[in-house]
């Protein structure tokens, strides 16, 4: 967990500790999992761990090749030594599951240490236009009535780490965007649409179902500033979710994971936020950071006029802080011209 300390402003940032302490349960959730189990032997146990913490990796990281990283394959294999408590459940099928909770501090210094890429919990969601191409119309996939359809879409986010949202298709959204936008491209659209469900980030799917029983699919992660397609034809509808799913979140992390450094060694990083003329926006301010889980220690250095300077450590670059700030935040980065140093825009709402 982040440290946070004052100087003259210790009054303006009570409200922000009292926040962080918060963020533990979160943690414990993040770097926790639960893994079906054929028995209670020590043979079974020991599998389990490994498959659990195998997940917590890919979750972390983003990346489903992470075990390819010999640091982490060797952690695998040893996963029992890095839990920090373990409970048997019992389901209403008759099956047990083990519960394990994994230790944050080891997670963490393993991604830093090796300079592998971190995806902190805070992620935004992945909202998903589903257009699909049928005998007589065109429609979007609802998940009231295509539940089949679409659970594949939560198993693999879930595996992945990143929360769905669907749409919920009602006025606001036929106004917003139509099918027929979908399949002219009409990303612009897709992002105003999008924005009504709390992120940037979209996966729009075009399908259209074959004579065969296979489908002709058309993926796109629609993110803030890019798009990546991929096409292909598939009749597994699990194989069809687990390349879209993928697609989308390999390009939020490429976007959002950052490289961690050892605290000790990491050089302070100065941020300096302009605009700053009132306690209401120190207050806001200090809720976007709140939020950036990465930043190991953050400081206030200094006040100079409408601009507060900050001291940041916990990531390698100026470049990588910006990155961690929301789009839509009301902090706008500008570009980096000096090593070690961020200026941010304070643009209140």
């Amino acid at each position: 967990m982040r440290r946070i300390y004052a100087n003259p402003l210790a009054i303006l940032i009570t409200t922000a500790c009292l926040f962080v302490s918060g963020i533990a349960l979160a943690v414990d959730e993040f770097f926790a999992e639960a893994v079906a189990v054929e028995d209670r032997s020590a043979g079974e146990l020991a599998r389990a761990a490994g498959d659990a913490l195998t997940r917590v990796f890919v979750r972390v990281s983003g990346d489903e090749q992470i075990l390819d990283e010999a640091p982490f394959n060797e952690a695998v294999q040893n996963a029992q030594s890095h839990v920090l408590l373990y409970s048997y459940q019992d389901d209403q099928a008759g099956g047990t599951r083990v519960f394990f909770e994994f230790d944050d501090a080891f997670v963490r210094s393993l991604f830093r240490d090796h300079s592998i890429l971190y995806w902190e919990q805070r992620r935004p969601p992945l909202v998903i236009w589903l257009a699909l191409d049928e005998p007589f119309s065109r429609r979007f996939a609802a998940r009231s009535d295509d539940v089949e359809l679409l659970a594949p879409s939560l198993e693999r986010s879930e595996l992945r780490g990143v929360d769905v949202r669907f749409p919920l298709l009602d006025l606001a959204d036929s106004a917003a965007l139509s099918v027929n936008a979908i399949w002219e491209r009409d990303f612009d659209q897709v992002r105003r649409a999008s924005a009504r469900y709390g992120t940037e980030h979209a996966l729009v799917g075009r399908w259209i179902e074959l004579s065969d029983g296979s489908k002709l699919v058309d993926w796109y992660y629609v993110g803030p500033e890019q798009t990546e397609n991929l096409q292909f034809r598939a009749t597994e509808l699990s194989d069809i979710w687990d390349r879209g799913v993928d697609l989308a979140v390999d390009a939020m992390r490429d976007s959002l994971a950052v490289t961690l450094q050892q605290f000790e060694m990491s050089e302070a990083i100065a941020v300096s936020v302009k605009g700053v003329k009132s306690y209401a926006d120190y207050r806001a301010i200090s809720s976007v950071f709140d939020e950036l889980g990465q930043l190991v220690d953050l400081r206030i250095d200094s006040l100079n006029g409408d601009t507060v300077i900050y001291r940041v450590v916990g990531v390698s670059s100026a470049e990588q802080v910006a990155r961690l700030i929301p789009s839509r935040s009301g902090l706008l980065a500008q570009p980096v011209t000096r090593r070690g140093e961020l200026e941010l825009i304070w643009e209140s709402f």
